[in-house]
């Protein structure tokens, strides 16, 4: 499974970048136009990336309440673009260094809507990258509703193709 999870991580930094690399291509505008998506915008759509994995990796690390990064960020938009990258280079980072053990055990963490939850530290580090994996097809159709007509593949078997 550690295997399966490594390659993952890698293919989430992969597939981050080639959507990275269009959205630096945008501008103040065309990142904030509400395009009338589940987060209104592009850069909305994107942050909501970079808080996700933060959670989900902040739960790994068993932490008692979880801070959003984008909540308060005032950044700059090459600020945001290094802390995201480290943000999944950290979940791969996590993932290097578990045992099998800690990959199977189970954590408790508290959801907003839910309360109380307890899943597999596997599923936890799966659930993070199919999330991320969805929004970034929305980012995709956002760029496509811009104008933008050259976007590379990012579905994982265009990953296992290149990077064999």
């Amino acid at each position: 499974m550690k295997d399966l999870l490594l390659r993952y991580a890698m293919y989430n930094i992969w597939a981050n970048q080639r959507i990275i690399v269009l959205l630096n291509g945008l501008t103040e505008e065309q990142l904030d136009k509400d395009l009338g998506s589940s987060f209104s915008s592009m850069r909305k759509t994107i942050y909501h990336i970079w808080d996700s994995e933060s959670v989900w990796y902040q739960r790994l690390h068993l932490a008692a309440s979880v801070i959003l990064p984008a909540k308060d960020f005032s950044g700059s938009w090459e600020e945001f673009v290094q802390l995201f990258s480290r943000q999944s280079e950290l979940l791969k980072d996590f993932i290097a260094t578990a045992s099998d053990a800690k990959l199977a055990h189970t954590i408790e963490y508290h959801h907003a809507v839910r309360g109380i939850c307890k899943s597999a530290v596997e599923h936890v580090i799966l659930s993070a990258f199919n999330h991320s994996t969805y929004h970034r097809g929305q980012l995709v159709t956002m760029l496509r509703q811009t104008g933008v007509t050259k976007i590379p593949q990012t579905d994982f078997i265009e990953y296992t193709r290149i990077k064999k």
